[in-house]
């Protein structure tokens, strides 16, 4: 079980991870949503993969992330209510997750670094 919960592990778990969704989309591929990436199913998995890496030493970066992550969404809020004067939940959803995948695989990188060194 130890190996589950180091720094390999959680690549082979998003290994794993990142298979398992492609081949659902390759069998579900007419009833697939077009607007859903494989990396938008991704991002729990980065975020539950750096939340066990905290026995580690990727505790010292994790609440800095989310505070990250929640300062990036009071950011896309703001950015989009001046703009386009409302806000759509559907834009707001897309934008913010979309950043939120880039975020995390950043995050995750960090607290991988972290770990192992």
């Amino acid at each position: 079980m130890n190996f589950w919960t180091s720094p390999g592990g959680q690549l082979a778990i998003l290994a794993i991870g990142w298979v398992i969704i492609r081949l659902v989309k390759q069998v579900l591929r007419r009833h697939w949503p077009h607007n859903l990436l494989t990396w938008d199913l991704m991002t729990p998995l980065l975020i539950i993969c750096s939340v066990i890496l905290i026995g580690d030493g990727a505790g010292r970066i994790l609440p800095w992330l989310m505070m990250g992550w929640m300062i990036i969404g009071v950011i896309v809020t703001l950015v989009q209510a001046i703009h386009n004067h409302e806000l759509l939940y559907s834009t707001f959803i897309r934008t913010f997750w979309r950043l939120t995948d880039l975020y995390w695989t950043v995050g995750f990188v960090g607290c991988l670094i972290v770990s192992i060194s």
